[in-house]
């Protein structure tokens, strides 16, 4: 029996840019997923169990030695977990038998913290390879949310061309008491924001931008520089795609600044002047919302 286990990712700064190289700075979480393995001794079937955080199982497939699907709860997922598997198969043996794959949640998959990034993780410890270098072709995007699944924690994170730069950092804020995540309600696609930068990449000068904000709020000393460091960084995606800013549609009665991660209209906001704002934010409705350290590993 192998077991292993993957952590999900936040992405603080650079969103939407961090695909044209910008630095970034991303951080794993507490909560992540699991995978377990063993050999299946009654039939000649791979079989893919994935289970939710509660335990109750959302999807499962069985594919013969082929990796062809044989069952299936859904076809598309089944199809896509195939790919994976096809990368999987090139390194390592343990596709060449039958064998029970069981993976489980540790947080609830509307919380965008990284399901799909988790499983290519997972796939690559399984393989014994780097899944930068092995999945991030068929998993997309800039691969920041790979390199988080075995963080110890936050990094900084660039692309030179294809090639991923990954610098171990540290927060050292001494007002991680008061800032914090809250959850939007709302799921952000990660092919949505694609599509955006895609549709109008930044120009070199706000890549350099970018970076600068990033060490900017890594230097953060005080609640007051990390907002105006804030400030600046929604500015910049606000304008140059045309978004109305987060602070603006969900936080307007707020007395802190709330900023995007990751992609904006979904997924987790930080907030700061937590302390001083939980009721306010849980009578508008929020109920998810987590301490910085309660969330950042």
């Amino acid at each position: 029996m192998l077991n292993y286990r993957a952590n999900g990712k936040l992405l603080l700064t650079s969103e939407y840019a961090i695909t044209q190289g910008a630095k970034g700075l991303a951080i794993p979480t507490r909560y992540g997923q699991t995978l377990n393995y063993k050999p299946n001794p009654t039939d000649d079937l791979i079989q893919w169990v994935a289970k939710s955080h509660t335990g109750e199982t959302w999807f499962w497939a069985e594919f013969n030695m082929g990796l062809n699907i044989t069952g299936t709860s859904n076809q598309i997922i089944a199809q896509r977990l195939v790919d994976q598997l096809k990368v999987m198969q090139h390194c390592t043996a343990l596709l060449d038998r039958p064998g029970i794959f069981t993976t489980e949640l540790e947080f609830p998959s509307e919380w965008g913290l990284g399901s799909s990034s988790t499983l290519a993780s997972l796939l690559a410890q399984c393989t014994g390879t780097d899944p930068l270098t092995e999945f991030r072709k068929v998993h997309g995007g800039s691969g920041y949310d790979l390199a988080c699944g075995t963080a110890k924690g936050p990094i900084l994170y660039s692309l030179s061309g294809e090639k991923a730069i990954i610098e171990p950092t540290k927060i050292n804020f001494e007002f991680t008491h008061d800032i914090g995540f809250v959850y939007s309600g709302n799921k952000q696609l990660t092919s949505d924001s694609l599509k955006l930068v895609d549709k109008k990449p930044f120009t070199d000068t706000q890549i350099e931008r970018f970076n600068m904000l990033t060490d900017a709020f890594l230097g953060s000393q005080t609640v007051l520089e990390l907002e105006t460091v804030i400030i600046e960084h929604e500015t910049l995606i606000s304008e140059h795609f045309g978004l109305p800013k987060v602070k603006d549609t969900h936080f307007s009665d707020f007395h802190g600044q709330a900023k995007s991660l990751g992609g904006w209209g979904g997924d987790f906001i930080l907030v700061t002047r937590l302390a001083s704002s939980k009721k306010l934010l849980r009578k508008a409705g929020y109920k998810v919302i987590f301490p910085f350290k309660s969330l950042a590993l």
